[in-house]
């Protein structure tokens, strides 16, 4: 058993070895081969995990640290290396929790990758945890203020990402929440700041003083990543029983800004409190009203018609705002008007054939034209107007006859 055991840690070593890249080798050269190595690692490691764990945590950190190396040179524009990262990270955790390693080294290390790294792989501390114990968070807490101590701010005059992060992480395991929402208190620079505190107080049972955050939270002026903040608020508020309270919340909100996220929210705490059928028609009535002064809200009442499998009514909002909507909505209403009502849907395909002939920046015009060409005439067709549409295609053939790659795309197409 040892035998194969050691076997199965050679070949991971071999495996790892490979992850080394030399940074002259073009970007994307190799790059599907690279990740295919590193998903290998992955499961080799996790493997191990069960039969030789205590060679696990090694194994993955040079993994990590090579990859991490690797990312700097290599065309990660998909995203699929960085996704190999993070699942190596995961493989480490949970080598580090069944095999604990040095808890001073594992604290040097992840200091490193935070406070010194390109800027990733990313992690979160509670993964480490147990590995760390009461030394590992100690050195790491003294690493992290020794930076801290000779940082310079960032652009923004903050304390530098990594610095915050950590002091962050290390406070929330900790245990001791008035620990770590006076951590969060010293950099509330955003929705999310808040919405920590919320949840850690929350979770610990102090619920008013999470719903006096959420309120503190939502008041600040930047306005970005407020909604789920706002979410957890309405629902401390109907924990408490403030049903007219929350409720209150969700229209103003909508009133200010009758937008088809706004409405949804809306309609969600209003079945909560089993009052939506009062409040519908209402809400519909406010939405068709900012239609008038600002078509841009005809797409927001177009969406929650079709939500509500209103098909007529959003069809007839799209005929009354016909340069209002984005090409994308006006598909998604011919396909669902196309089956029931074909004569309805001719002048809009024909609208759309057009606009995609004109679109001169997208070199794919001619063949979305051609696909679009074969719903119009089945459009034609069901309306028992087929002789029309040969009309039709005669003008277009005769309108774009300069367009001489789209003629031919279109003598191909035997339309």
């Amino acid at each position: 058993m040892a035998l194969v055991t050691n076997v199965e840690v050679e070949r991971a070593r071999r495996l790892i070895d490979g992850l080394r890249r030399d940074r002259r080798t073009h970007p994307r050269h190799g790059r599907g081969e690279y990740s295919q190595l590193a998903r290998d690692v992955v499961a080799a490691c996790a493997a191990l995990i069960d039969s030789e764990p205590a060679a696990v945590p090694a194994l993955a950190r040079r993994a990590v640290d090579l990859v991490t190396t690797a990312l700097m040179y290599v065309d990660d524009s998909s995203g699929v290396l960085s996704e190999d990262l993070r699942a190596l990270m995961v493989v480490h955790a949970r080598a580090c929790a069944v095999a604990p390693p040095d808890p001073k080294r594992l604290a040097g290390w992840l200091a490193k990758l935070r406070l010194d790294g390109p800027g990733w792989p990313d992690f979160e501390l509670r993964d480490y945890a147990v590995a760390l114990g009461e030394k590992g968070r100690a050195e790491l807490a003294r690493r992290v203020e020794d930076r801290a101590r000779t940082a310079e701010p960032d652009a923004f005059g903050r304390t530098p990402f990594g610095i915050r992060v950590l002091r962050e992480q290390l406070a929330e395991i900790s245990g001791d929440v008035d620990r770590y929402v006076a951590v969060l208190a010293e950099d509330l620079y955003a929705a999310p700041q808040y919405r920590k505190i919320v949840n850690v107080l929350r979770n610990a049972g102090r619920v008013a003083e999470a719903e006096r955050w959420a309120r503190q939270g939502l008041g600040i002026g930047n306005s970005i990543d407020k909604g789920k903040l706002r979410d957890d608020y309405v629902d401390l508020l109907l924990e408490r029983g403030a049903s007219d309270e929350a409720f209150a919340l969700r229209w103003q909100l909508f009133d200010g800004n009758p937008i088809k996220t706004n409405y949804d929210d809306l309609r969600r705490t209003a079945e909560r409190i089993g009052d939506w059928s009062g409040v519908r028609d209402k809400a519909v009535s406010r939405l068709r009203e900012a239609t008038i002064g600002q078509p841009c809200y005809a797409d927001h009442l177009i969406g929650v018609y079709l939500d509500e499998g209103e098909l007529d009514e959003a069809w007839q909002v799209a005929a009354d705002h016909v340069e209002d909507l984005f090409d994308s909505r006006w598909q998604q209403l011919i396909e669902l008007r196309q089956p029931t009502h074909p004569g309805d849907v001719i002048e809009p395909w024909q609208r759309l054939v057009q606009r995609r002939l004109d679109a001169s920046t997208d070199k794919y015009r001619y063949g979305k034209a051609i696909k679009m060409l074969r719903r119009l005439r089945d459009a034609y067709h069901a309306a028992g107007d087929a002789a029309g549409f040969d009309r039709y295609l005669d003008h277009l053939r005769d309108r774009h006859k300069r367009k001489t790659s789209f003629i031919a795309k279109l003598d191909h197409a035997n339309l």
